[in-house]
């Protein structure tokens, strides 16, 4: 017996199970997500739904192993890397989000693994390939 604000697992419930993330889900397989891309694109501004799932787009680009973007000026890449990590650093101190010790640890262990070139190690590597 879980209530509303509670999964069939009774943890707290996320924008993915929503109403409002299932409808974003039909949007897109009524009209396919490039359309729906362009759609969003227009809007001056987005529900955090909207967010989500332009997010979860760029994550599906940028993690596709054929490497559509490696055709991309790096300075482009660069600067849309610097973007995500500015929202994601208003989110995280705006909201201050309790998290759990398992989610704490995920993110933990991606931006670790995302820090290589910004110590001074790897830094120096990066310096002497120049």
């Amino acid at each position: 017996m879980s209530d509303e604000n509670n999964s069939i697992f009774y943890l707290p419930k996320t924008i993915f199970g929503s109403k409002e993330w299932k409808a974003m889900e039909e949007r897109e397989f009524s009209m396919g997500p490039d359309a729906l891309l362009d759609e969003l694109l227009n809007q001056k501004t987005w529900s955090n739904v909207e967010i989500l799932w332009v997010i979860k787009r760029m994550i599906y680009f940028y993690g596709r192993k054929e490497d559509v973007l490696s055709k991309a000026p790096t300075k482009r890449l660069m600067k849309n890397l610097n973007d995500v990590l500015r929202v994601f650093y208003l989110i995280m101190d705006k909201t201050d989000p309790e998290l759990d010790d398992n989610l704490r640890s995920y993110i933990t262990n991606k931006l670790s693994d995302a820090t290589w070139g910004i110590n001074q190690r790897t830094r120096e590597y990066l310096y002497k390939l120049e």
